[in-house]
């Protein structure tokens, strides 16, 4: 089951072509989770008709108690979704040059069951991740950012965080005992979740990604 508590910006549909401006995928490894972000080219779709898209894609794939309106345009997401909250903001993040470019920031957190098996023998088990999403709509391409994840264990106290900067699950650039899974699950969830927006914008066939 998938479940979403976003804070967010909205995404309509046209006919486009769409490019991955490469072919990058997600690996969690040593140094962490590598690239940091993908920049995927949407071609033929512009920022607001991609933040009509995002509202429809997250009602699609998510699950939630009841539906929440939104503060800027009065929108409803539909009773039974996930989403609790989310806002609509613009961001002038600028370029490599340092010049400003208009784009807005989707930012959603939401959880999946099971996405992670940890653990041996009678503590082996399967949690859920949560993670926090942010999504950067430009003219023509879509930034896909992962900013946080975390899962509690059968025996954690506390909830633990995946460090994105170092592999959480290896200790002296070994994979610790019962964590074998982890970090390919992990690349799984994330590259799924990329596929799966990707693919709703583009209007590609949906699968169960995650």
């Amino acid at each position: 089951m998938k479940s979403i508590i976003p804070l967010a910006i909205i995404l309509i549909s046209s006919f486009i072509n769409a490019q991955n401006t490469n072919d990058s995928k997600f690996v969690y490894g040593e140094n962490g989770l590598e690239p940091r972000h993908i920049t995927i080219d949407i071609k033929g779709m512009d920022m607001d008709e991609m933040q009509t898209k995002a509202e429809e894609w997250l009602n699609e794939k998510y699950e939630a108690p009841k539906g929440k309106s939104d503060s800027n345009n009065d929108k409803k997401i539909k009773p039974g979704k996930s989403i609790t909250a989310y806002e609509i903001y613009e961001d002038n993040e600028g370029d490599a040059t340092g010049k400003a470019n208009n784009n807005k920031k989707l930012r959603f957190t939401g959880f999946t069951n099971n996405a992670i098996c940890i653990g041996k023998g009678a503590d082996y088990s399967c949690e859920t991740v949560e993670y926090t999403i942010e999504l950067r709509l430009r003219d023509g391409d879509l930034r896909f950012k992962p900013i946080k994840l975390t899962y509690k264990g059968a025996s954690d106290k506390k909830e633990q965080t995946i460090n994105l900067k170092k592999n959480k699950f290896a200790k002296n650039g070994a994979i610790i005992d019962g964590y074998e899974k982890a970090s390919s699950q992990i690349e799984t969830l994330l590259n799924s979740l990329r596929r799966s927006i990707v693919n709703y914008l583009t209007g590609k066939a949906q699968e169960e990604e995650w």
